[in-house]
Formats: C-alpha cells, sequence, structure tokens
C-alpha cells in the first residue's frame, strides 16, 4: 500500500479567558505569565503535502517549502511560522535534501486579532508532518518544538482548557469547560504582540495573579465565581489605543453575556454565552460595533486531522 503523502487539518483558534502578565520580561525577551487558554471552535484549514525533491520527479526551491494562502495578508516566506515548523521538522530529521513540503491554508481566523492563528497553523504544521514523514515523534520532543516555533505553539498542539506558565510553553492540563457559545467581535486594528507587551512594560500596571483562584474554581465547578474574575492584563493598554474594545464589551454584557473581554494582545473581544439565543443576541448586536463578528463555541481539541 503506498504510504499517504498529504494530510487535510482543522486548526483551532484560542482565546485567553485570564492573562497575567509580569512586567520587564525576562531574558530572552519574553515575559512570565500565567493564562487561562481555552480552545474555540473557530478554525483554519490546512492541506499539506511532502513530495520527493526535484530531481526525485518533485518541486524544488532554495527551501522546499511552499505555502499558499486565501488571505493576502499572510506571509508565505519565513516570517510566517508555519515556514518555520516545517524548517524544524526538514532540518532537524535532515529531509531537507529529500523532499519538498507543500502547505495551503484557507484563513477563516482573523490576522493579528490575540486568537492564535498563526500559532495553530504551526502546531498542526508539526503534527502532520510527524505524521506524514512517520516520525513517531515522543510528545516532549514535539512540544520542544512547538515552543522553538512561539510561546502559543505548545498550547495549541495540546487544547483544550489548560493553565499556561512561564512564557506560554509551560502547560497544566485542567477539567475542560462545559460548553459555552462564544461570540467574537474584532474591529479593523491589528496589534503586534511585542508591541503591545513592549507598552505594557511602560505604561501597564503589574497586578498579582489569582490563577490558583480560578483553577480551583474549575475544579470545583464554581463557574460563576470562575466567570466573575477573569482579567486580561494587556488591555488596559491596548484600550488606549482602540476605546471601541470597551464599548464592545459593554454591550455584550447589557446582551446577556455572562463573560467578555479582549483576548491575547487584543483587539478581540469574546463574549461567553449560556445559551444560543443569546450568543445571537449578542452576535447581532455587536455587528454594528465591529467590522467582523463570528459565532464560535467552546472545544475540547484545537487539532483535528480529517483526511
Amino acid at each position: 500500500m503506498k504510504p499517504k503523502n498529504i494530510l487535510k487539518l482543522r486548526a483551532s483558534g484560542k482565546i485567553n479567558l485570564y492573562l497575567n502578565v509580569a512586567k520587564d520580561g525576562r531574558a530572552d525577551g519574553y515575559h512570565e505569565i500565567k493564562s487561562i487558554m481555552q480552545s474555540i471552535s473557530l478554525s483554519d484549514e490546512l492541506t499539506i503535502e511532502i513530495l520527493k525533491r526535484k530531481n526525485n520527479h518533485g518541486p524544488e526551491n532554495k527551501n522546499g517549502i511552499y505555502i499558499t494562502c486565501n488571505n493576502e495578508d499572510i506571509p508565505l516566506d519565513e516570517k510566517n511560522l508555519v515556514h518555520k515548523a516545517a524548517a524544524l521538522i526538514l532540518d532537524n530529521y535532515n529531509l531537507r535534501d529529500k523532499y519538498s513540503i507543500k502547505i495551503n491554508i484557507e484563513k477563516h481566523i482573523p490576522v493579528c486579532a490575540g486568537l492564535a492563528g498563526g500559532s495553530t497553523n504551526a502546531a498542526a504544521t508539526l503534527v502532520a508532518l510527524d505524521k506524514l514523514f512517520n516520525l513517531n515523534m515522543k510528545v516532549a520532543d514535539l512540544m520542544n518544538l512547538a515552543s522553538e516555533v512561539g510561546s502559543d505553539v505548545p498550547f495549541c498542539i495540546k487544547g483544550g482548557t489548560t493553565l499556561a506558565e512561564g512564557r506560554g510553553e509551560k502547560l497544566s492540563e485542567l477539567p475542560h469547560l462545559p460548553f459555552y457559545w462564544i461570540v467574537l467581535a474584532t474591529n479593523g486594528e491589528k496589534f503586534l504582540s511585542r508591541d503591545v507587551y513592549g507598552k505594557f512594560d511602560l505604561i501597564g500596571v503589574e497586578k498579582k495573579s489569582i490563577h490558583k483562584e480560578l483553577v480551583n474554581n474549575i475544579m470545583e465547578k464554581e463557574f460563576s465565581d470562575f466567570f466573575g474574575k477573569l482579567k486580561n492584563d494587556l488591555e488596559g493598554v491596548v484600550v488606549i489605543e482602540d476605546k471601541e474594545i470597551l464599548v464592545v464589551k459593554e454591550k455584550a454584557s447589557e446582551l446577556g453575556a455572562i463573560a467578555a473581554q479582549m483576548t491575547g494582545s487584543g483587539p478581540t473581544v469574546f463574549a461567553l454565552c449560556d445559551d444560543l439565543k443569546t450568543a445571537l443576541d449578542v452576535y447581532e448586536g455587536l455587528k454594528p460595533l465591529s467590522s467582523r463578528v463570528f459565532l464560535s463555541h467552546t472545544t475540547p481539541n484545537s487539532l483535528t486531522v480529517y483526511s
């Protein structure tokens, strides 16, 4: 039987239910965080194919990695985390001289929106290439490579409901949250994470982390208390440039959302809802305030291989 040389995957985005940030960063340039992350159903789709190099009747270029995408804002070169993930596999397993990799990304997750779209695509690339090349990587090795690609990539492999610490690579699995509808609203602004963290160092307020309280709430299924304490330390510096975030949050709460806040480094706001009717009310109510609004929900998985 001919071995499989192509895989299709669905790669889910994430929201930060809670994000605590320490100021002034670390020696490696990152920041210490405490974050409770949650996978959501809004996802991109990737098709990943491996081919033998040109001398073996396959395509060839200087690096052997070809990326295509339906979104013109997505870089197709080394600036893309997907490219970085593929290059790590080729180089770490001495495959570059033998194989080329073709990756098509069908984007649905907004770009530079705090939803880990690039990170989840990179995670999907690592998982797919492990399968396609029959590398049988140990979980620890896979997660180490993911950490090299980017801070959110290890979570995007793990998925579900997870406590992330360090720069985001130290993960502790938590019980999955119950099913909640999630409305996501993002405007035309795009914020680079490094710029937001840099501004936080200058004018942000470092706060004591309450992640242990929140983890205990999840363990004890005290969700009312949990949702009442959600915070994002970066929100305070982002709203200086994007005050619409506060308007969207207030509107979502007025329409019945049980919690609403900015995710990641922004500018997307998520609104958690108990039922579909409330979610649809919030969805319609946020349309006039945002350039893009999505109806999503919590999910226990970040990556799905479906063909």
